[in-house]
């Protein structure tokens, strides 16, 4: 027995040796540290002490909390370590005096005077000083936890440090229970202590090195209060569980260590059922919200959440408006909706249903009769209040809705927004619950109306790319109907000419061709691809001039400078040269002129249109020349053949410019890159 003693002691004394050795390279480590502030320096003077209470416990023999020096030492090393706890979720840039002159401060300060006073003087039994060290360890454990949950970005930072504190509080924890039921010291424990606080300086070192500023500057919500709560409630209910556990083994006789162990079983399993049941956690959270905050919701965190739920709609998907409802409900913690949509003839469209079924015939009853008294009043009912006289016009027994809220588009009512949730759960409607409601309302129903105008948006955009297509049908039908004319006109001279003969059916077999293609692009609902050849410029331009303009007036004048090659849809360039002369000709009187002349540059084919005709101001050319589908023609134009030209010379690399004046002419400059 004498050697188990000293094996124990030598090990005890190795413990507290390594950890006195720990801390102190701990306190000089964090001394050499930048950052300067109010927790650093908590942080200094805890480690210190640490330091000296190693060292008190490797030269002595006296048991721990037996004697003056060691509650001493053991509270001091508390005391210190719950300030710097404040200290971090406090301001970092606090002084000791700012802290000091806290109420929650000045509070802990004198309890643990108090404390230490009834201790030092041996007024306490031994059982109740290890007990009243078990509500200290509590105390900090849920510091710690504030203090983690708190960090947000920066708990990275944090986390070695809460990691190797909460190391240390829960073995403290377990040595003072075993102690408080015992009256005594566990010596195996006890021997560990020193290695426990030893072993925990790493995590410690890490967090300094880490930690920027140690000020946590975040807002105060309601989940961080809950979880704080129900870990000081479970430690306050663990240390119940250590007391009456002690006094059944003391009073058990024979039976004291069966007695015991099924005690702590039970008790256990009964920490575990209130831990994990979402009604007490729900209750819990109800009172914290009516008797520890102003307001009923974290609007803060309520208005991110809608933020971010919001933006996971999809508006090309079909559940987009089951995630509105899922959205609406979520904003104030229910769990069953139904969210339905008003036709012209007040008739209800259900979108999309959560948690229940589809609106039964009661239920659509009371409906019809709320949208005729309430259709202009933008109000929200509560069906679960008695007083409220809607409610007792109906009988709500076969009812699965508790509130009801109007979704308006401008002054029309567009739909409803049913919601319901078990009794524990469920929002009494008042001022505050109301506003929040109808700002909700106002947020959500601006989607939903955004939903609406997409879909219809979407419809339009479908129709007017039919149009669009169709137009340029009709623009290219005009072209096989110049060729048509120009045809018929030549036939009355050359209709005996074999060579017309030939040439007549291959510009009908082309014609055919591109009819072709124009069914296609009907039938396909799409604009044909390019069709890209490489070809002289000079000669689709004279064939344009020739064949496809001649049979206007005035007649164009074609000048060639310099000819160039061009690798683009043949057929496009031809048809955008016609439309361009087309124009010309449409604004030039009879007598007038139109040139055409063909160059190159280095790079670029140029050709240039120019006309005395009667020109346009800056401001049509600026607004209206490009616009597609207007036309100064009247019935007779489409109004796409300056829009076509311009999109075919960005869509090669090219450029269109204008330059005109009214009552003098205009000037069309098509630039276009050289094959």
């Amino acid at each position: 027995m004498q050697m188990d003693f000293l094996t124990e002691l030598a090990v005890d004394k190795i413990g507290f040796g390594l950890a006195c050795i720990a801390n102190l390279f701990f306190f000089l480590l964090t001394l050499a540290t930048r950052v300067k502030n109010l927790p650093k320096s908590l942080l200094l003077s805890w480690s210190l002490l640490n330091t000296i209470w190693a060292g008190y416990y490797i030269f002595t023999a006296v048991a721990p909390y037996s004697s003056t020096l060691s509650i001493s030492l053991e509270l001091g090393r508390n005391l210190l370590l719950l300030l710097f706890l404040l200290s971090a979720l406090g301001n970092a840039q606090q002084t000791l005096w700012q802290l000091l002159q806290k109420g929650s401060v000045q509070l802990l300060i004198v309890v643990m005077s108090g404390w230490t006073a009834l201790c030092v003087f041996q007024l306490l039994s031994t059982n109740l000083i290890f007990t009243g060290s078990l509500a200290i360890c509590i105390l900090q454990l849920s510091l710690l936890e504030a203090i983690y949950r708190r960090a947000a970005a920066e708990r990275w930072q944090y986390k070695p440090l809460v990691l190797g504190i909460t190391v240390c509080a829960l073995f403290d924890f377990v040595l003072l229970a075993e102690s408080a039921m015992f009256g005594q010291v566990d010596n195996q424990l006890w021997s560990a202590r020193g290695f426990v606080y030893a072993g925990i300086i790493p995590l410690l070192i890490i967090s300094v090195r880490r930690v920027q500023a140690w000020g946590i500057n975040v807002y105060v919500s309601r989940d961080i209060v809950l979880q704080s709560s129900l870990v000081l409630a479970a430690g306050c209910y663990l240390c119940l569980i250590a007391v009456a556990g002690f006094y059944i083994r003391y009073i058990g006789g024979n039976w004291s260590n069966l007695l015991q162990t099924a005690f702590w079983v039970l008790g256990f399993a009964m920490l575990a059922i209130l831990l994990l049941s979402g009604a007490v956690r729900r209750r819990l959270k109800v009172f914290i919200e009516k008797h520890f905050f102003a307001n009923k919701f974290d609007y803060r965190q309520k208005w991110l959440e809608l933020t971010r739920q919001l933006k996971l709609i999809d508006l090309s998907k079909t559940e987009q408006y089951q995630t509105v409802l899922y959205a609406w409900l979520n904003a104030i913690g229910y769990q069953r909706g139904c969210l339905i949509q008003l036709d012209e003839q007040k008739n209800f469209n259900q979108l999309a249903i959560i948690g229940r079924g589809k609106l039964n015939p009661d239920e659509l009853v009371l409906l019809k009769h709320y949208v005729q008294q309430f259709e202009a009043k933008h109000w929200i009912v509560d069906l679960s209040d008695n007083k409220d006289p809607f409610s007792q016009q109906h009988q709500l027994n076969n009812i699965d809705i508790q509130l009801i809220v109007p979704i308006y588009s401008d002054t029309l009512l567009w739909g409803l927004c049913l919601m319901n949730a078990p009794d524990v759960d469920r929002q009494h409607l008042n001022w505050e619950l109301r506003d929040y409601l109808m700002l909700v309302s106002e947020q959500i129903s601006s989607y939903l109306l955004l939903m609406q105008t997409s879909e219809q948006l979407s419809e339009n955009a479908q129709f007017v790319a039919f149009s669009r297509m169709s137009a340029f049908i009709v623009h290219d039908l005009k072209n096989v109907k110049a060729q048509i004319d120009l045809l018929l006109t030549n036939s009355i001279k050359h209709r005996r000419n074999p060579e017309f003969i030939d040439d007549s059916f291959e510009t009908l077999a082309a014609m055919q061709k591109r009819l072709e293609n124009m069914l296609s692009q009907l039938s396909n609902k799409q604009i044909a691809a390019a069709n890209n050849s490489v070809f002289t410029a000079a000669a689709v331009v004279t064939e344009v001039v020739t064949q496809r303009c001649a049979s206007k007036s005035p007649t164009p004048v074609l000048n060639i400078s310099n000819d160039g090659q061009l690798s683009v849809d043949k057929e496009r360039f031809a048809s955008v040269l016609f439309h361009l002369i087309d124009n010309a000709q449409h604004a030039t009187a009879d007598t007038g002129t139109i040139k055409i002349d063909i160059t190159t540059d280095e790079h670029n084919l140029i050709v240039q249109i120019n006309d005395s005709g009667c020109g346009m101001s800056e401001e049509f050319i600026q607004q209206r020349l490009f616009k597609p589908f207007d036309s100064t023609k009247g019935n007779a134009g489409m109004g796409i053949g300056a829009y076509d030209a311009l999109h075919f010379a960005k869509q090669h690399e090219g450029q269109l410019m204008v330059s005109s004046k009214e009552g003098i002419g205009t000037t069309f400059t098509l630039v276009l890159p050289l094959h």
